[in-house]
């Protein structure tokens, strides 16, 4: 008998060790930031197409829209942009390589203000990305002269109302921040 519960706590040990062992290897390291990939679908104000725009992926991935499959063009920042005419649909994000993070990723509909065509829906990722953005070119506007507030170069940049809302944002604060301490201000 004291055999059996020996072997038993040494199985149930071995067990245990392994089990945490690979969960510890999933685990992120402290600290570490975890990554997200997220999909929209917004619908344009006319409804007669959507927009789907992703960000946090890594190339190479396929839309499926439940029907057919076809490759994305995901940028080198993980994001991509894409119009269909298929409005009624879920679509969603699949993984072309085994290795890949996020296998599928659901795309998740928000709404169009139907006014502008903007979205109404609230992405934090943009807001930080924007004004971090905004911060920068603020202070280097600032830095060079003080007679101009930075405006935003929309001109071949994909992002979000939210994300130049924000990036507006920050540049007025950094551009604030370098003139009013030039001005004694």
């Amino acid at each position: 008998m004291h055999r059996h519960t020996r072997r038993s706590m040494i199985t149930a040990l071995l067990a245990s060790s392994f089990a945490l062992s690979g969960a510890v290897a999933l685990a992120p390291s402290a600290g570490a930031a975890v990554p997200t990939a997220s999909c929209t679908v917004t619908p344009n104000a006319n409804g007669t197409s959507v927009t789907i725009r992703g960000e946090g992926f890594t190339a190479p991935r396929n839309l499926n829209d439940g029907e057919s499959t076809v490759p994305l063009s995901v940028d080198a920042n993980g994001n991509f942009q894409v119009t269909r005419f298929q409005k009624n649909v879920d679509y969603t994000v699949l993984a072309v390589n085994e290795d890949q993070n996020f296998t599928f990723v659901n795309c998740k509909v928000v709404k169009a203000d139907d006014s502008t065509g903007t979205t109404t829906g609230h992405n934090p990722r943009d807001d930080r990305r924007g004004y971090g953005d905004g911060y920068r070119a603020g202070r280097s506007a600032g830095q060079k002269s003080c007679d101009e507030t930075p405006t935003p170069d929309k001109s071949g940049q994909q992002h979000s109302d939210a994300y130049w809302k924000a990036w507006q944002r920050g540049a007025d604060a950094g551009f604030n921040q370098i003139c009013n301490s030039r001005n004694g201000g």
